[in-house]
């Protein structure tokens, strides 16, 4: 008796669409979509009990430098507020594309906390307009996921 596999595949292929949504961090983008940046992907995992992410992004323009400042909180308590040149992150200038933000080992990845909520702008230099604003949060149980 031959045993069917268009079923196995038909639910293999139909995980692979809802799977990420298992694991989506929601962000948000502050509500300006006029931004030159737009972010398209947040990534979080745990290294050696601290909290690393990744902030992929896409842009518009050429960006030549500016200030990231990165804010961690776990309910109203910050537990981290600090401020990075664009250049310690990525090279400059920064030419229209994807382009992905490194943040390694940036807190504690402490599974008893309450939910973090990090937010994240970049001011642009000289002009100091900012370029982009992000904000989300995620369950420390879990590493996840999330593309837009």
């Amino acid at each position: 008796m031959a045993i069917s596999l268009v079923h196995p595949m038909f639910l293999l292929i139909l995980s692979l669409f809802f799977l990420p949504t298992l694991l989506a961090i929601p962000f948000d983008d502050c509500g300006f979509e006029s931004y030159p940046i737009k972010v398209t992907g947040v990534e979080l995992f745990e290294e050696q009990y601290k909290a690393s992410f990744n902030i992929t992004v896409s842009t518009n323009k050429v960006i030549t430098g500016g200030i990231v400042h990165l804010q961690v909180q776990y309910g109203y308590k910050t537990i981290m507020d600090h401020t990075y040149k664009l250049s310690e992150l990525i090279t400059c200038p920064v030419s229209p594309g994807a382009v992905v933000l490194s943040f390694r080992k940036q807190f504690p990845y402490a599974k008893e906390l309450m939910t973090p909520m990090i937010y994240l702008n970049l001011i642009e230099e000289p002009h100091e307009e900012e370029i982009m604003c992000l904000v989300f949060c995620y369950d420390t149980s879990s590493s996840g996921v999330v593309f837009a």
